[in-house]
């Protein structure tokens, strides 16, 4: 049997391989996020509502990096980066731009509640503890899109039961829930203090080394922290495979499940009505 390696340990062993996969993230996104700025700046809507429109599509490769660091990560199968990384594109476009529209209402909306609840609570106390539920319910949230993508990836399942069990696995694995999110704001909190601090040429190199490099760093510690949980309450990873068509029933233990096992891979139970 094939000794699993740490993720701490392939993440050093592998990282050229790694950054190459987060460098085709970052500079799709960022081509993304270009051209909906280029969009805004035609259009006369020149606001960060209509910038961070660029999130929804980008949010499509996505994918590709999900795949390959589950690859590295967990299953210890070092595929080749750029074909994996595009074949998953490829294959899970459609739900992705669900997950970018999410994403996207989430970030948008946290932003605006809490500029307001901060202002409102300079004045009024009882605004203070508002900011503090609605910065709990938007680490929850989170939270659950740290799941959704890699549940996207790894199993066939519908967008509704992706989003159900992402919700229910918050505070299914909820230490290490929140020692991953503790950990991605550490380490967001050292690129943001590092940029301020930075001058000159610096922080422009720093500038573009943090848009290159931390989508993937982030990534690999969401993917590393909740994979164990996600196997424990879901199955083992495995690559999705689209619905064949069965000659004669396939029989099961119990009929009455949506989705069951059939050669190690999750699929939807075809006895299911």
């Amino acid at each position: 049997m094939k000794k699993r390696v740490k993720p701490v340990t392939v993440f050093f062993k592998k990282l050229p391989q790694l950054l190459l996969a987060g460098v085709i993230f970052s500079a799709a996104l960022g081509a993304c996020m270009g051209l909906s700025i280029l969009f805004s700046l035609l259009t006369g809507f020149n606001n960060v509502l209509v910038w961070g429109l660029g999130v929804i599509p980008g949010t499509i490769f996505y994918s590709g990096l999900v795949v390959v660091i589950r690859k590295y990560a967990i299953e210890n199968d070092y595929v080749p980066v750029v074909r994996t990384f595009f074949a998953a594109v490829r294959e899970n476009w459609k739900v992705f731009i669900l997950h970018g529209v999410i994403s996207y209402l989430i970030c948008a909306c946290a932003m605006f509640a809490f500029m307001y609840y901060y202002i409102q609570a300079q004045t009024d106390v009882t605004f203070a503890y508002i900011l503090g539920f609605y910065g709990f319910f938007t680490a929850a949230l989170l939270i659950m899109m740290f799941y959704a993508p890699l549940m996207s990836v790894t199993y066939e399942l519908r967008w509704r039961d992706i989003y159900k069990n992402s919700l229910l696995l918050i505070l299914g694995k909820i230490l290490r829930n929140l020692i991953a999110l503790v950990m991605i704001v550490a380490a967001v909190a050292i690129a943001v203090l590092g940029f301020v601090y930075a001058e000159g040429v610096w922080k422009i190199v720093l500038g573009v080394l943090i848009a290159a490099v931390y989508p993937m760093i982030i990534t690999y510690i969401e993917v590393s922290m909740v994979s164990k949980g996600l196997i424990e309450s879901v199955g083992d990873f495995v690559d999705p495979v689209k619905e064949e068509v069965i000659a004669a029933p396939l029989v099961t233990e119990n009929t009455e499940d949506d989705y069951i096992f059939v050669n190690g891979r999750m699929i939807k139970n075809p006895n299911k009505q």
